[in-house]
């Protein structure tokens, strides 16, 4: 409870508004003191993942968060990749809106902490939003709607933006290492208020019938699961989980993909599930179905 305490009372850092000096595009001024920054970063990062010592990873996450901050306040830093951090995802959206960072803690329970910040593309002012892992915690997680501090926390690995009805809408793909059993893969929604402040879920996923905020795979730790968006497809595309016993159904350590593929196609702000034959329509991907 300590360690929750703790990392939450240094995010709280993180939620920024405030203004940085103007410059033009190109402007290449500040880019060896974000580089400084970023060596910086680079070595925290590796110290959150490698490190042995519990404390070690804590002290070194809550100056990455500190230290991100700062790297993220210079003008332009929006521009700049961080190449180096290999650790954490950065992810700009389709249409330039934001960038996503997300990245991982280890716990001694072998359990994952999510920690993740939303940059705004702002030329003249940082705007910054901490996200908050609250998977644990949050009630109604298929159906339910989060602003920031109550995050679904994932690693994410993509993000698909498409406007319907003049609102932006983007779907994060998101791997979750569960535990020590089980891998969870989630589907959510990401949209702006008009505040413009970041809100999660909107039940606009039809499974079967079922219209759902979010998707949530659980899976065996051992096996890989793809589930990605598809641009040849124009679809949300994921291999199907079954048990490896039909007596061991909601028992999600135990799920593997049975080698076909399902597919979610949006249709009248709605993406609808559909079965799909993968080995009819492989060579159209050329291989691309089987990345994450």
């Amino acid at each position: 409870m300590r360690v929750i305490t703790f990392l939450a009372l240094s995010f709280l850092c993180l939620a920024t508004f405030g203004q940085r000096a103007k410059v033009k595009a190109g402007d290449s001024t500040y880019v060896d003191s974000i580089r400084n920054y970023e060596y910086q970063l680079e070595g925290l990062s590796h110290n959150i993942i490698n490190s042995k010592d519990k404390v070690e990873r804590i002290t070194s996450c809550y100056y990455f968060i500190q230290t991100l901050k700062k790297a993220l306040s210079i003008p332009n830093s929006f521009d700049y990749d961080f190449n180096s951090i290999r650790t954490v995802s950065a992810l700009r959206s389709e249409d330039e809106r934001f960038r996503l960072f997300s990245w991982n803690l280890l716990l001694d329970s072998g359990r994952y902490m999510y920690f993740g910040a939303i940059q705004m593309n702002n030329a003249d002012s940082l705007e910054l939003y901490g996200l908050y892992d609250s998977s644990e915690y949050n009630k109604d997680v298929f159906y339910g709607q989060f602003d920031n501090r109550h995050w679904m926390g994932a690693l994410i690995y993509q993000i698909h933006h498409y406007k319907y009805k003049k609102k932006d809408y983007y779907i994060t793909f998101g791997w979750d290492g569960q535990d020590a059993l089980t891998n969870r893969k989630v589907v959510d929604v990401l949209w702006f208020d008009e505040e413009g402040e970041p809100q999660f879920g909107e039940e606009i996923f039809d499974f079967d019938g079922d219209l759902q905020s979010r998707i949530v795979f659980d899976f065996n730790d051992k096996a890989a699961m793809l589930l990605r968006y598809d641009k040849n497809e124009e679809a949300i595309v994921f291999a199907n989980l079954v048990p490896i016993n039909p007596q061991m159904v909601g028992s999600y350590a135990n799920y593997v993909p049975d080698g076909t593929y399902d597919y979610l196609k949006f249709e009248k702000g709605i993406w609808r599930r559909y079965k799909m034959v993968f080995e009819s329509r492989g060579k159209k991907h050329g291989g691309d179905l089987r990345k994450l």
